[in-house]
């Protein structure tokens, strides 16, 4: 019998990530799991923040401060989406590296990740962190589409 005690759920606050959620709050209820919500806040490339005047002022915290924000932001998901045996893990990097570490450290049995469906050129060139949670994860992944809840049995 498949046993799920801890699911992380990896949100980017876009439409698919709360379809993510939706999916998490679904299995944690079946399961009794916990819910990891994780978020991960990626390194700002400095040359495209730097405004047409070349003003711009960074502060050297930046990362800690996109990660508190971060956090706050994962918690008012949590408590939005009705599970009650859930935590918050974010972190400040490259997005499937620290979502693989995330899943390592907090031995979890299920990984849900929502996809945009990407065009073929534009995937090529971007690549999917969806893609790499799965080719590099140590548990299933669930990857999930928006308007998939939508789609019913004939």
């Amino acid at each position: 019998m498949i046993q799920l005690g801890k699911i992380l759920v990896a949100v980017d606050f876009s439409d698919h990530s709360q379809v993510a959620l939706n999916y998490a709050a679904e299995f944690a209820g079946a399961f009794d799991a916990e819910v990891l919500l994780c978020n991960v806040v990626e390194a700002a490339e400095i040359l495209s923040q730097i405004p047409p005047g070349g003003e711009g002022y960074f502060p050297p915290n930046l990362s800690e401060i996109r990660k508190e924000k971060s956090q706050v932001e994962c918690e008012k998901l949590l408590a939005e989406s009705g599970i009650t045996n859930g935590r918050v893990r974010t972190a400040a990097g490259k997005a499937f590296v620290d979502i693989i570490r995330i899943v390592r450290e907090e031995d979890v049995d299920l990984i849900i990740v929502g996809t945009y469906g990407r065009g073929a050129v534009a995937h090529m060139l971007l690549g999917s962190v969806a893609e790499k949670v799965v080719r590099k994860a140590p548990c299933p992944v669930l990857t999930v589409h928006r308007g998939e809840h939508e789609f019913v049995m004939p």
